[in-house]
């Protein structure tokens, strides 16, 4: 846990930010997005609403994976109307808001690390080719509002000595991958939250005035640009080589019969060659 008057500092920058309605910082919750799900359904108008906890007790990932939630990663998550995102081009938007979730994580730690962070699509990033921050997005509606909760882990000055095997094979910590000239202090569990918010914003506003902006960048940050990959969906595996995103911000493979899929959805692991 940080001490008292570093969280309160924190709050207090993050509350100059004048975005969020609410900002919870909890010691202990079983679930930050859970957290914010319950606050929505007790009052839908307190959107958009952060809530970061210093210990999850039941953190949750993509299929139901259970969140290795220790000390040194921040853990936070933000949930937002969906009356925020771009009403002139909703349906994409919507779509690219995972990929935008991602990019935005990237930035704000690319003048932290010595090697640029890349995102695995569509929102899971990697240092060096390994994971530092995952990502849950879960959307849902109540009286007409619909939102969207995004959970993140960040991992920043993580001992993965005391992971799980899995995890300490596939995962780094900020601090095993700082750059020459940074601190510690630069990768604090609130310096990096703060760095973040500011980034989303950033990306949100230029994503709004300018459409295609994902697109357009998504290459530079692209962490399974031209790797050969294995997607598993219910129904079907396929090979490939991953070819950048769709318009609709869906991945593009192309098979070894020359064939094109868009994938919206699926497991996704590179293949050594």
């Amino acid at each position: 846990m940080i001490p008292d008057l570093r969280r309160q500092s924190a709050i207090d920058s993050l509350q100059q930010l004048s975005y969020f309605c609410n900002i919870d910082w909890l010691d202990t919750v079983d679930s930050t997005n859970r957290f914010l799900d319950r606050q929505i359904k007790a009052d839908p108008q307190c959107l958009p609403s952060l809530a970061i906890a210093d210990e999850q007790t039941a953190g949750a990932g993509r299929s139901g994976n259970r969140w290795f939630s220790p000390q040194g990663c921040l853990m936070f998550s933000m949930a937002i109307s969906h009356a925020q995102l771009n009403p002139k081009d909703f349906p994409s938007s919507f779509a690219k808001l995972p990929l935008q979730v991602g990019l935005a994580v990237a930035q704000a730690i690319r003048p932290l690390t010595r090697s640029q962070p890349k995102v695995k699509w569509p929102n899971d990033v990697y240092v060096e080719d390994k994971k530092i921050c995952g990502i849950l997005i879960e959307s849902n509606s109540i009286a007409k509002v619909g939102y969207t909760i995004i959970g993140i882990g960040i991992n920043c000055h993580v001992d993965l000595n005391l992971a799980p095997a899995d995890v300490r094979r596939n995962a780094v910590s900020l601090h095993e991958v700082l750059s020459a000239g940074q601190t510690l202090e630069s990768i604090s569990c609130e310096s990096v939250l703060i760095a973040f918010l500011q980034k989303w914003l950033e990306l949100g506003s230029l994503c709004q005035s300018q459409p295609d902006w994902i697109d357009r960048n998504w290459p530079q940050w692209d962490w399974l640009a031209d790797r050969s990959i294995e997607v598993r969906q219910p129904t079907r595996t396929l090979t490939g080589r991953a070819d950048g995103i769709a318009s609709d911000g869906s991945l593009r493979l192309i098979d070894s019969d020359a064939n094109r899929h868009t994938i919206l959805s699926g497991t996704i692991r590179p293949i050594e060659e």
